[in-house]
């Protein structure tokens, strides 16, 4: 009986791991190969735009900005844009930060106080008032240096993307 007992707990075991290899292999990549738990430390703009189809948007402009970016569109028609950070330094290729954007016109009701009470509801993203260019953004960035996830990437762009809407109220009270 003593014998028997470790056989059984280690079929136990052998049995745990292979549903767990078998879950793992049934995660299919996309065609760019990133799947889920893939481990993302740098992105191109290549991967800016597989970002933007991977939560089922269109891209509007490939490259708006100077540095690599895409300017992606909802199904609700909401504008956004991710722009690569920290490219290609220190001999390391690709952007080892992911910018976030959603911008619209500020207008006259744009005060610095909604600009606060915004960034005071919603702390997932920064509010921002460019007051010489007219313009009210929010953002998220995310930082890529020891790798995050693919998925929590895509999260990063779906956080932005549902809190913004809270933010916008605080900024555009009367809209």
């Amino acid at each position: 009986m003593k014998f028997t007992f470790p056989l059984i707990a280690g079929a136990l075991m052998m049995c745990i791991a292979s549903g767990s290899a078998q879950a793992q292999s049934n995660i299919k990549p996309r065609s760019s190969g990133h799947i889920a738990t893939s481990l993302v430390k740098s992105v191109t703009e290549a991967d800016l735009r597989e970002l933007v189809l991977a939560e089922g948007h269109t891209i509007d402009a490939m490259h708006p900005f100077e540095a690599p970016s895409v300017r992606g569109k909802t199904k609700e028609g909401l504008v956004f844009v991710l722009i690569g950070s920290a490219c290609d330094l220190n001999g390391i290729p690709g952007c080892r930060g992911v910018l976030m954007q959603v911008r619209y016109d500020s207008n006259d009701s744009v005060t610095a106080d909604s600009i606060n009470k915004a960034n005071l509801k919603e702390a997932a993203i920064s509010t921002w008032w460019d007051k010489e260019d007219k313009t009210v953004g929010f953002s998220r960035y995310v930082v890529l240096d020891d790798g995050i996830t693919w998925l929590n990437l895509r999260q990063n762009l779906r956080v932005l993307l549902s809190v913004q809407a809270g933010a916008n109220k605080e900024v555009f009270p009367k809209q």
